[in-house]
């Protein structure tokens, strides 16, 4: 689910971008257009001019107006034929005209913007008539004092943009829609390349830090593949070396700790009286700064362990690690009960398993001494196996449950513990893919430790 999301959030960014991009594209078309179009309305006036030019020379003479061989002075008949206007309007049907003869008007087109408004003015021009902006194009005569003043409508300049928006426009959506299909292609098969890589590296544990094979990849995700295995050189070099140096700190520890519970217990026995209460204080810390070192150690190899998963028997299991605990601690008082009594199998690493209860049945039995009983239930359904652990001890307040699963966390009662106990089922569920919480038991004082392995196919 969270990859398809994070597919589908990719693919909308960058159909995003697409369509920005296309709007992008679009309004720098309509722009070049509209100038093209707007230059081609210009030649368009400056050609009108040039053929009403052409159609009034037979009426010019000697710089004074003629018609049909009469000099006129402008009142006259009209210097266009009907003919002539008919030929012009249909050739240019959206351009009105109007003819001066030193500023004075001798013909113009039957509409079009007031004579008053139009620019006398020879060149192009743009003026406002009516609440409607207007072209004009201004040509004076080289032989006369004739200026001819051909203007447009900006409107029909638009009409004739509309066309060419039309005609672009259907190509336009066609490749839009044929890039959104070619991104949606290549967007999923290379997503489902990184998604597999994830998978990859997601089904690892930390220990399992061999080089992945660049050929099984495209050719495409090679530099992220060799950065990565790059990287899982320079961790399991790491772990290496902090394993070595957990290993020997471990052992130089652990031999003067071994000399003073031995010369504790040689002291002991020769003054059994006089010093008994402090050889026992003596030798309890020993054993306490083993335990600790014993936890340390178990945390660094956790680290480096690989998860091999297969069919466990997880009421047997428990009943081993229970059995052990019971010899290691002593605890002959106190009655345990493991429900159901039937075999439990789950597919899991039955070491990291062990590892957890190994810790979670420890600390159980050390605080069930008071209650003098430890209850362990399995439940197990399609897509987890829960393990529960209680105890009749005195409790761990609710505020203080998250804190003692953390490392060198202890309660607030006084307890020979190492404080790594509970950090170090933390670690191993983690490991398994699982959780661990502390709750209250429902049915009266004490704690509950809750383990929740999921399945591995959920």
């Amino acid at each position: 689910m969270k990859r398809s999301t994070l597919s589908m959030q990719l693919y909308r960014r960058v159909l995003l971008l697409l369509a920005l991009t296309a709007l992008a594209i679009g309004a720098v078309l309509y722009v070049f257009a509209d100038r093209e179009i707007s230059r081609a309305a210009d030649v368009q006036l400056i050609d009108a001019a040039k053929l009403l030019d052409m159609m009034m020379q037979d009426e010019f003479a000697q710089g004074v107006l003629v018609r049909r061989d009469r000099v006129v002075d402008g009142h006259g008949d009209p210097l266009l034929t009907t003919e002539d206007e008919k030929a012009f309007q249909a050739t240019y049907d959206s351009c009105m005209f109007a003819v001066f003869w030193n500023g004075k008007l001798v013909a113009r087109s039957g509409w079009g913007a007031p004579v008053r408004l139009l620019p006398l003015e020879p060149g192009l021009h743009t003026f406002t008539a009516q609440g409607d902006g207007w072209r004009s194009y201004g040509m004076q005569s080289i032989k006369t004092p004739l200026l001819i003043v051909v203007a447009q409508r900006h409107a029909a300049r638009e009409f004739s943009l509309g066309p060419v928006l039309a005609e672009l426009a259907l190509p336009m959506l066609l490749l839009l829609g044929l890039s959104m299909l070619v991104l949606w292609a290549t967007l999923r098969k290379s997503l489902s390349q990184v998604e597999r890589l994830a998978s990859t590296i997601n089904a690892r544990s930390l220990a399992d830090l061999e080089p992945l094979e660049p050929e099984v990849w495209p050719r495409e995700m090679e530099p992220l593949v060799v950065a990565l295995n790059k990287l899982f050189a320079r961790l399991e070099g790491a772990y290496d070396l902090e394993q070595a140096f957990t290993d020997d700190v471990a052992h130089e520890l652990r031999t003067p700790l071994a000399a003073i519970r031995a010369q504790a217990q040689v002291l002991r026995r020769l003054a059994p009286q006089a010093v008994g209460q402090d050889v026992d204080r003596l030798t309890s810390t020993v054993d306490r700064a083993n335990n600790l070192i014993d936890g340390m150690l178990m945390l660094a190899r956790l680290n480096a362990t690989a998860v091999a998963s297969r069919s466990v028997d997880v009421h047997g299991l428990i009943a081993e690690v229970v059995a052990d605990a019971m010899i290691e601690a002593r605890a002959d008082g106190i009655e345990c009960s493991v429900v159901p009594e039937h075999i439990v199998r789950w597919q899991c690493d039955a070491a990291l398993l062990q590892v957890a209860l190994s810790a979670v049945i420890g600390n159980a039995i050390r605080h069930a001494r008071c209650g003098g009983q430890l209850d362990i239930a399995l439940a197990r359904g399609s897509d987890q196996l829960v393990v529960s652990v209680g105890d009749r001890g005195p409790g761990i307040p609710a505020a203080e449950r998250e804190r003692l699963l953390r490392r060198f966390e202890h309660g607030a009662l006084p307890t020979a513990g190492s404080g790594l106990g509970l950090s170090i089922a933390s670690k191993a569920m983690t490991l398994l893919g699982g959780t661990i919480r502390l709750e209250e038991r429902p049915d009266g004082h004490g704690l509950l430790a809750v383990l929740t392995l999921r399945s591995q196919a959920s």
